[in-house]
C-alpha cells in the first residue's frame, strides 16, 4: 500500500469485500464525490484485489489495495498491521464481506459453517482487529455494517411482511446475528458522539455474485445508502438499522 498524499485532512477508508459487486461500487461511489477520501480495496484473492484497485489507480484515483481473508486470523492480523504501519490510523470500516452459502457444494453443517465464519465471525474479529487504529483517528469515527433486510427479525414474524417464508435459510440468520453484533459495538461507544456504528441494507433486490446476479437492480444503486453512513458526520445518528427507504424494524 501507498502513503502518498495521505495527509491529517484525508479521511481514510477501508472496505471489505470490495473488489466486486456492491463493495466495488461503495469505492466508486466513495472516489468520485470524495477526493479527500483514500480507500483500502481488500478483498481475499489478491490477483482480483490488485486488478480492482489498479482501474482506480490508472484515473488517478486514491485507492489502496490490500490483502484481507476475514475468515482467516493471520490474514486480519496482517491487515491490521499494513494499515498501522502505512497510515497509523483508520477512519472508516466498511464491513462489507459476506457470503450466501448457494454455491457451496458441502453438507448443510458446513454450509452454515461457513456462512456464519464469514458474515458474521469474521466480520466480529475484523472489526476488533481494527478498533485501535478506529480509536487513533481525531475525526468522526465510522463502522457501516453491510446487512440484509431478511435479517429483520419483526419482518420475518409479521404475516403481511413478503419475508414471511421458510425460504433463505442460513444466510438470513447470520444477518439476524450481524445485526446484534452491531449494536453492541453501537452501546460501547453510544456515549462518544464522534463514533457512528450503522447498520444498512443496501437492498436484496440489486444482483450481485451474493445472490447469482437474481436481482433487478444496478449494484451501484446499493451503494448510495452504505456511502451516507460511511460519511456522517459527528451530528450524524448511531446504532441505526436503514435501507435506501428508511428506518428497517428489528
Amino acid at each position: 500500500m501507498s502513503s502518498n498524499t495521505i495527509t491529517p485532512e484525508t479521511t481514510i477508508v477501508l472496505v471489505t469485500g470490495a473488489n466486486q459487486g456492491i463493495g466495488l461500487e461503495v469505492v466508486k461511489k466513495l472516489t468520485a464525490e470524495h477526493p479527500d477520501y483514500h480507500v483500502i480495496l481488500s478483498g481475499r484473492r489478491p490477483d482480483a484485489v490488485q486488478e480492482a484497485a489498479s482501474s482506480f489507480q490508472a484515473q488517478g484515483l486514491p485507492v489502496s489495495p490490500l490483502v484481507l481473508d476475514i475468515t482467516s486470523d493471520e490474514s486480519i492480523a496482517a491487515a491490521a498491521k499494513s494499515i498501522q504501519d502505512t497510515y497509523g490510523r483508520l477512519d472508516v470500516l466498511i464491513n462489507n464481506s459476506a457470503i450466501s452459502g448457494l454455491s457451496l457444494d458441502v453438507s448443510p453443517r458446513a454450509r452454515m459453517q461457513a456462512v456464519l465464519n464469514t458474515n458474521v465471525i469474521g466480520t466480529s474479529l475484523v472489526t476488533d482487529a481494527f478498533l485501535p487504529l478506529l480509536e487513533s483517528s481525531s475525526k468522526t469515527r465510522r463502522i457501516v455494517f453491510v446487512t440484509s433486510a431478511l435479517g429483520s427479525l419483526a419482518r420475518k414474524a409479521d404475516p403481511a411482511s413478503d419475508l414471511h417464508k421458510p425460504e433463505y435459510g442460513v444466510y438470513t440468520y447470520s444477518k439476524s446475528a450481524l445485526n446484534m453484533l452491531a449494536l453492541h459495538y453501537a452501546i460501547r461507544y453510544e456515549d462518544n458522539p464522534q463514533w457512528k456504528i450503522n447498520i444498512v441494507c443496501p437492498g436484496h433486490h440489486c444482483g450481485t455474485t451474493l445472490n447469482g446476479f437474481r436481482g433487478a437492480e444496478d449494484p451501484s444503486l446499493g451503494a448510495v445508502s452504505i456511502c451516507q453512513a460511511a460519511t456522517l458526520g459527528p451530528d450524524g445518528k448511531t446504532g441505526t438499522f436503514t435501507d435506501d427507504k428508511g428506518a428497517i424494524p428489528w
